[in-house]
C-alpha cells in the first residue's frame, strides 16, 4: 500500500509543478516576427536613397567618420543608425 500511495503523491506533485510551471512561463507574450522586414528594431533611419550601391556608398562614409551604419536589404534602401548616432550621422551625411 505504501509503494502505490508514494507513487500517487510523486504524480500529484509532478503534475502540480507542470501546471505551475505552464501558468507561470507557457504563456508566450513576444511579438510576432516581422515577416515584411518594416520593423529595424533599435535602429533608426537617416536616408532612402533607391540603389543597393548608393546605399553602400552611404554607409562607407558613414564608418568612414566613425559612425555604426547599415542598410536594409530591400529597395527602397534605407541606411540606419543606432539613435544615439543619427545626429552625427545626419551631419556626416550633410557634407
Amino acid at each position: 500500500m505504501t509503494a502505490i500511495y508514494q507513487t500517487v503523491v510523486v504524480f500529484g506533485v509532478v503534475g502540480l509543478l507542470a501546471l505551475a510551471l505552464r501558468y507561470f512561463v507557457g504563456n508566450d507574450k513576444r511579438p510576432v516576427p516581422d515577416l515584411e522586414g518594416t520593423d529595424f528594431g533599435l535602429l533608426s533611419e537617416v536616408a532612402i536613397v533607391p540603389t543597393e550601391e548608393a546605399a553602400n556608398v552611404l554607409v562607407r562614409k558613414l564608418k568612414a567618420n566613425g559612425v555604426r551604419a547599415t542598410r536594409s536589404r530591400n529597395a527602397p534602401y534605407r541606411v540606419m543608425v543606432f539613435p544615439a548616432d543619427v545626429a552625427n550621422a545626419r551631419l556626416v551625411l550633410r557634407s
